[in-house]
This record gives C-alpha cells, sequence and structure tokens, in this order.
C-alpha cells in the first residue's frame, strides 16, 4: 500500500473516532429525549443508524491503520530506542590510545576472556582487571584518568557486571607491581 493512501486511511479513521465520540454522545442524549418527546424518537434512530455506520467505516479499517495503542506502543520503543542510542553516544569512551583497529579488537578480547570473580559470578574479578588495564597504562596504550567512563566501558567490554564507583576507584590503578609487569609482559607479546 502506498504511503500517501496509508495517510489518507489514517486520517479518515482519526476522524471517524471523533465523529464516533459525538455522535455518541448525540444518540445518548436523543434516547432520554425521546423518553419524553416521542416526535425525537426519528431523530434517535437517524442518529443511531450514523452512530453504526461510522462503526462499521471504522471496523473495516482496522486492517488498514494502527490503533492508537499500538502507534503509543511505537512511540514509546522510539523514545526508549532514541535514549539508548544517546546513552551509547555517551559511551563511545575508550581509554585505548595509540591503538589499531586490529589491537584494539585484541585488547577488548583479552579483557572479556579474564576470568570473572571467583565468589560473585557475572561480576569481573576486579583485582585482575585493574591489573591489565595498569600494564596497559604503562605501555602508553590506556589513559586511566577518566574513571568514570572506564568502569562503564569495562562493563561493555566484557559483557559483566562491575563494582561500585568507590571500589572500581580504588582498585585502579593496580599497586601489585609484580603482577602488573606479569600482565605487561603479556600485553608485549600480544601487542
Amino acid at each position: 500500500m502506498k504511503e500517501s493512501t496509508r495517510d489518507i486511511l489514517y486520517k479518515i479513521d482519526r476522524a471517524g473516532t471523533v465523529v464516533l465520540g459525538v455522535v455518541s454522545v448525540v444518540v445518548i442524549v436523543l434516547l432520554v429525549l425521546a423518553a419524553f418527546n416521542p416526535w425525537l424518537k426519528i431523530a434517535f434512530f437517524v442518529s443511531w443508524a450514523v452512530w453504526g455506520l461510522v462503526l462499521i467505516g471504522k471496523i473495516c479499517l482496522i486492517p488498514f491503520v494502527k490503533s492508537e495503542e499500538e502507534e503509543d506502543f511505537e512511540n514509546k520503543v522510539k523514545y526508549i530506542l532514541e535514549q539508548k542510542r544517546l546513552m551509547n553516544a555517551e559511551t563511545a569512551y575508550t581509554p585505548l590510545r595509540d591503538v589499531t583497529p586490529e589491537q584494539e579488537s585484541k585488547i577488548k578480547q583479552i579483557l572479556y576472556d579474564l576470568p570473572e570473580h571467583a565468589e560473585k559470578p557475572g561480576q569481573i574479578n576486579l583485582a585482575l582487571m585493574a591489573q591489565y588495564l595498569t600494564a596497559l597504562e604503562k605501555l602508553g596504550k590506556a589513559d586511566l584518568r577518566d574513571k568514570r567512563q572506564l568502569r562503564l566501558w569495562v562493563a561493555e567490554v566484557t559483557e559483566k557486571k562491575v563494582p561500585s564507583s568507590g571500589h572500581f576507584n580504588e582498585a585502579i590503578p593496580s599497586t601489585a607491581t609484580a603482577k602488573v609487569a606479569a600482565a605487561r609482559k603479556e600485553w608485549e607479546a600480544i601487542l
């Protein structure tokens, strides 16, 4: 169906909704008045017939036009998707510096593959993550200063839960120099 035809049917359906509401009120008023004045029975039956025709017209348009509920639902979904897109635009942050796209994907894969917390399934092992990120920083491949964005980035890359900001900020950069040095050697071998 053409878009112009769909627009015309949409306008007819919405106008029919308004007309149906108005005619419904007229039918009810004429029904009450016809109880007291027999001459208004004809007007009542005419308005009732108009109401029926409008209702039949609206029923016939149902397959071709979205209902108001569907339209409202679609608008809500669009709003949610737009908000998600805006949030993703905010999290387009990356701490990585001076890396090729190939190196970036390797780094992300290694961080993704790091084992999760032993006692808290689905959560990152913060100490291990801090060691690897600190090693990247020592290599000059990462900037860890913006910890709020870094925390969101880690959650996005690992697809795991990240501890609260306070715990995350305390853990980064890692002070376990021997473990950071071991992680640095791993990074050097890979990159």
